[in-house]
């Protein structure tokens, strides 16, 4: 039987793609059991890049740079709720252990708690890092604690009970770390957890809250995953992976396995199997032997996308009711095929709709006996031709006015914008002509 594991893959395409491990056909003589990755679904419901993935039974979210969370059930593969809480790209997600909640942080500045389920939201900290980005999060296997990670170069511990923030650790003059830390994980019995930089790997203890082991890598590292309490496995930019073990001595080196032709771009470890997924689409699984720290591949594929993150689905506890595999294919839609000789027809026009308010139809009657007025007066007087432009000018300088005033009025109203009527102008009488002509002698 192969093994019971759903490989979920997000892509900078904006698809979301499954693959599980099936037993290939053999001949029986050089290897009785050989794997291969069969593709399982394919969803484009993002509007923009996946960036983050999280798993946990029977729940898959996605966040992209559409700023929206999608999230799927993957008893039926339907999609069973979107989440609009966020207004900017959603970094990182995670569901806590017990699956209450999912904790999302995004570039908005928000970190937000939905409750599982009936995917309302339970907790919502607008500044959770002083309002800058929140980059990672990372729940403890207690389900009480979360750090997380921001553009302000600040480590939060969460008290997840009280709904606030512990205390906080400045990473600032953490030189090693750079601007940017990454890499933030809990160990499997939350003893541990890690903190990138650069060129180094950190392992801290949450017993003295300080760095208990200090790893300066060839190449910057990308993602980790631990085995267990002390095993720990690091993906890095030149496509190796570094396993660290804490029961080593301080000075032993790390143990350096290639494992792609590029970057690491995510590992996930479950059921004693370890995926990993390279930045060019290429797709491993491999059998881990812990005393040899060996690597073993039993899988492999390529997909014609860009990964950008990766969870492992548990099917063993779906038991009986194994989900159902749709054979979803993403294809490209097939451009017009033009014979030769003729010349494309041109897209035919598209309706438009015009909205009429009884205002405008107002105006308009208005605007227009004003127009017919003006016409019959040219006609009975020419000679005041001169006397009528003045009226005019006077006129439209006064409307200026009423526009003016009536958009500060507008400005200064903090409710829903409407559109006011404009009041009918009066026509000057002789009695006022005479005292603006008194006014300018003067």
């Amino acid at each position: 039987m192969p093994p019971e594991i759903e490989i979920i893959l997000g892509t900078y395409e904006e698809v979301l793609l499954g693959f599980k491990l099936i037993e290939s056909p053999t001949d029986g003589l050089t290897n009785p059991v050989k794997f291969q990755l069969k593709q399982t679904f394919a969803d484009n419901s993002h509007a923009g890049s996946i960036t983050s993935v999280a798993v946990q039974w029977p729940w898959v979210a996605t966040g992209g740079t559409d700023d929206r969370i999608f999230v799927y059930d993957m008893r039926t593969r339907k999609q069973s709720q979107i989440i609009l809480s966020h207004a900017g790209t959603v970094n990182t997600l995670e569901f806590s252990p017990d699956l209450s909640h999912l904790l999302s942080g995004s570039d908005d500045g928000h970190m937000i708690a939905t409750r599982v389920g009936s995917w309302t939201k339970e907790g919502v900290w607008k500044k959770a890092h002083a309002g800058r980005a929140v980059t990672h999060i990372s729940c403890h296997p207690s389900s009480k604690l979360a750090l997380s990670l921001g553009c302000d170069q600040v480590l939060n511990t969460w008290n997840l009970v009280k709904g606030r923030v512990a205390y906080k650790t400045n990473l600032k003059n953490k030189a090693p770390l750079g601007f940017h830390p990454g890499c933030l994980s809990w160990s499997k019995q939350g003893d541990h957890f890690t903190l990138s930089g650069p060129l180094t790997m950190e392992i801290w203890g949450i017993e003295g809250a300080n760095v208990i082991r200090r790893i300066d890598m060839p190449a910057k590292p990308i993602c980790v995953t631990w085995l267990d309490g002390n095993e720990c496995l690091i993906g890095l930019d030149n496509g190796s992976i570094v396993w660290i073990s804490l029961k080593d001595k301080d000075d032993t080196p790390p143990t350096f396995i290639p494992v792609h032709n590029e970057r690491v771009k995510a590992i996930a470890y479950l059921n004693e199997l370890l995926a990993t997924v390279s930045s060019a689409g290429e797709i491993k699984v491999w059998k881990i032997d812990m005393e040899t720290r060996k690597l073993e591949e039993i899988a492999s594929t390529i997909v014609d996308f860009r990964p950008t993150a990766m969870g492992l689905l548990d099917l063993c506890q779906f038991g009986n009711d194994q989900p159902v595999e749709q054979g979803i294919k993403v294809e490209k839609k097939p451009m017009a095929n033009v014979e030769t000789g003729q010349r494309a027809k041109p897209a035919a026009p598209r309706g438009f709709v015009t909205i009429e308010y009884e205002q405008d139809k107002e105006l308009d009657a208005e605007k227009n006996g004003k127009e017919k007025q003006n016409k019959i007066q040219a006609k009975k007087a020419p000679q005041k031709a001169e006397e009528s432009s003045e009226e005019n000018i006077s006129s439209e300088d006064k409307e200026s006015d009423d526009f003016s005033d009536s958009d500060s009025d507008v400005s200064n109203d903090h409710g829903d914008w409407e559109r006011k009527p404009m009041k009918r102008k009066q026509q000057p009488t002789p009695a006022s002509k005479g005292k603006a002509k008194q006014q300018k002698k003067k």
